[in-house]
């Protein structure tokens, strides 16, 4: 009965111990000492494919892949458990990973191997993406250029940083590992990082804050922080990533600063593509042009610039391609249509892979008003030089002609003396001397024009000379011809020569009357008074010496033929005429008694639309004291010795016989030096006739030390030029009168009587 129940309970235990591994969701395996399989249960057949039958052929191996050891299986043949974690292959050729046990079994002495198995593969894969997953960030982590670091929220310290941290801050692992930014310092501004730890409390995040930061350098760093709060093993962390905002905080600082510039400055900007688009204009651009900047930006360089259609800036920028840049002058069109000239300079460059013209545009307007200006200043200065050269000419020429005539018509004087009036050659004499007071007039106009005429000066009223010449005026015009005069009344008076003036009036009305010619026509001849500003007159003729002020004008206008800009250029030449016959000394006489009034004159012409004269002559202040009207002194009958200086033998020799026919006691001497001699021998003399211009000492310096041996010597100065250009001359020194050559017996004779 008890053996009974013993093998009825091993039964009984052994179904048990069968239910159990049959239903059990591991694995579980009998294998002999040789691997080879003795019992499988149904989760191990299901776990690898194949059914119980076909495992009675199959040994260890043959689940194994072939680089994968049988350590466990020997180990547990040598009677020692062990776990391990392998990878199979099911029947169908697909691995998988298990977690296998291992145990030594005996049983009737014999030794075998208890094995279970677990399917692991869905741990394995996710151990796999999570490794690849940490080296993945761990890669990130140390390789991102940007600063990452990553510190525990608690206290703030840092747990780990990347390169980029280090290349930005300058710290080190070991700098920073275990200490906080606080204590580093690294925030510039407190205010920031509570900013960030706020957001980070309130949020968890933090996305593109910028802020600055201060290196191990001190130098100071701008970045752009994005964080966020993680968990890493159960500890809460915060990672940053800061990227390095500093190089481009500090171009778009020189961006703004360069554009500010650009914008401020006087010339302007353009950029400009291959197809003259504009693409971009400064501040200055928009005013000159006074486009808005979108309406620029819209627009093409042949819209503002009249001149470059757009096939002429496809050949231009081929040019400026081959050239890279290039300074020309071209025009620029306002707004408002108004053109005006500008100087461009340009080059061409490339950007991201298209080409650009940058070109800065000045206006030069003004600069081009000046070169204008400097042009006019310097044919004004030309025709001055020009003028005076031909002048200085005209007066040597002058002098030097009087001092001949004065021999001529002095021995031809003394000759008709000398002759009895019946005699055969008296007449042939006279001729001589008509003929040569025709030269002596045609030398007084050479010496208008040099502006060293004789000239009686006086205070003239210019309304009051203009209409004693009315009757003078109509006669010298044809009857087609209107003469109108228009006089402003009042008129200030002027210091004058009325003859020389009458001359000026009288030869621009009969030049206009010859312009007018048979036609009908309109001569106008007008006077006034003027504020004279010298921007007010930039194109007149001897304006060298003109100073602001009152002047008196006089106009003489007319309608005729006109003139072109070789004719007026040429208009004030001695004997230059544009008529068949003439001496052609009309308008430079006419230039030369202006000269010497301090005036100055304007033409205006066009051809078919007539011309236009205006005379500036300056108020007169007082009254000039006139040497040609000295102070009549009695003397005797008789001259007594008389002291001719001359440096030209001819003119003593006449100058002597003159005065000896007078009943004088005449002295020569050839220049101021032998003068003092002559004089210190014979300190008798009564009076001096001196010559202006000699060799050694002239007649001022002559004048000057005869005055200084006898202060009362009558002292008569005798030149070919004028006498208020000698008393120019001998301003301060106290002269007895005055004589111009060429002189004949009879003014000579009331020279003496005066003295």
């Amino acid at each position: 009965m008890g053996d009974q129940y013993f093998q009825n309970g091993l039964e009984q235990k052994d179904a048990l111990f069968r239910a159990i591994v049959c239903q059990s969701g591991e694995g579980i395996s009998i294998c002999s000492s040789d691997g080879r399989y003795l019992f499988v249960n149904q989760a191990f057949c299901e776990l690898t494919g194949y059914s119980p039958d076909e495992f009675g052929d199959m040994t260890v191996r043959d689940f194994i892949p072939p680089e994968t050891d049988l350590e466990l299986f020997n180990k547990v043949v040598n009677q020692q458990s062990g776990v391990r974690e392998v990878e199979l292959r099911k029947k169908n050729g697909q691995r998988f990973w298990v977690e296998t046990r291992g145990y030594p079994i005996r049983i009737d002495n014999v030794g075998y191997v208890l094995g279970t198995i677990r399917d692991i593969t869905k741990r394995k894969n996710f151990e796999k993406r999570l490794k690849e997953s940490e080296e993945k960030f761990r890669a990130a982590f140390h390789t991102s250029p940007n600063a990452v670091n990553l510190n525990r929220l608690e206290d703030g310290a840092y747990v780990e940083i990347n390169e980029g941290f280090t290349q930005l801050m300058g710290y080190r692992p070991e700098d920073v590992v275990g200490k906080s930014s606080l204590e580093l310092s690294i925030w510039k501004k407190s205010a920031d990082r509570d900013a960030v730890v706020g957001l980070l409390k309130a949020h968890g995040t933090v996305d593109d804050y910028e802020a600055e930061f201060i290196a191990k350098s001190g130098d100071v760093k701008i970045g752009q922080m994005s964080a966020r709060i993680v968990e890493i093993a159960g500890e809460k962390m915060i990672l940053s990533i800061t990227r390095d905002m500093t190089r481009q905080r500090q171009s778009e600082e020189t961006m703004a600063l360069l554009e500010f510039a650009i914008n401020h400055t006087r010339e302007t900007v353009y950029l400009v593509d291959e197809l003259s688009r504009i693409t971009y204009v400064n501040d200055a651009a928009c005013e000159h042009l006074g486009y808005a900047r979108d309406e620029l930006l819209n627009m093409t360089i042949s819209q503002i610039d009249p001149e470059f259609s757009f096939e002429r800036w496809q050949r231009y920028w081929q040019d400026l391609m081959e050239s890279g840049s290039d300074t020309f002058e071209t025009v620029n069109r306002h707004k408002n249509g108004t053109i005006y000239p500008v100087e461009v300079s340009t080059n061409i460059f490339s950007y991201h892979g298209n080409l650009y013209s940058l070109a800065l545009t000045r206006d030069i307007t003004e600069r081009k008003r000046n070169e204008e200006e400097r042009k006019k200043l310097a044919r004004q200065m030309e025709q001055a030089n020009r003028l005076e050269s031909l002048g200085v000419l005209a007066g040597g020429i002058a002098h030097d002609f009087n001092n001949l005539l004065a021999v001529i018509m002095g021995q031809s004087e003394l000759s008709l003396l000398r002759l009895p009036p019946d005699a055969p050659v008296v007449s042939n004499i006279q001729q001589i001397l008509q003929a040569s007071e025709r030269a002596a007039a045609l030398a007084k106009q050479m010496l208008a024009f040099s502006g060293k005429g004789q000239f009686v000066i006086e205070a003239v009223d210019l309304n009051r000379l203009i209409e004693d010449l009315r009757h003078a005026l109509r006669a010298a015009v044809g009857a087609q011809i209107s003469l109108d005069l228009t006089c402003h009344e009042p008129l200030p008076r002027i210091d004058a020569d009325a003859t020389q003036l009458r001359q000026v009036i009288m030869n621009l009305v009969v030049n206009a009357g010859e312009a007018i010619g048979d036609e009908k026509g309109t001569i106008t001849v007008a006077s006034g008074w003027l504020d004279y500003q010298p921007a007010d007159y930039p194109d007149l003729v001897l304006d060298e010496h003109l100073t602001a002020g009152r002047y008196v004008y006089l106009d003489v206008t007319d309608t005729g033929a006109g003139m072109d800009k070789s004719t007026l250029d040429k208009l004030f030449d001695p004997f230059f005429t544009t008529k068949f016959t003439g001496r052609g000394l009309g308008m430079s006489a006419v230039l030369g008694i202006v000269r010497g009034h301090h005036g100055a004159i304007q033409v205006c012409s066009e051809v078919g639309r007539g011309t236009a004269f205006r005379i500036l002559f300056p108020v007169s202040e007082k009254a000039d004291e006139s040497l040609s009207a000295p102070v009549p002194r009695d003397g005797p009958e008789s001259p007594g010795k008389v002291l001719l200086v001359d440096d030209e033998a001819s003119v003593r020799a006449v100058g002597k016989a003159l005065l000896e026919e007078l009943g004088g006691q005449p002295l020569t001497a050839v220049d101021g030096v032998d003068a003092l001699r002559v004089y210190r021998e014979n300190p008798e003399t009564s009076l001096v006739i001196l010559d202006l211009t000699m060799p050694r000492m002239d007649g001022l310096d002559c004048c000057r030390e005869l005055k200084s041996l006898n202060p009362n010597l009558a002292v008569v100065i005798s030149s070919g030029y004028s006498e208020k250009d000698v008393s120019q001359k001998f301003s301060g020194q106290e002269i007895t009168g005055f004589i111009q050559k060429p002189y004949r017996l009879s003014e000579l004779k009331k020279l003496l009587v005066k003295i």
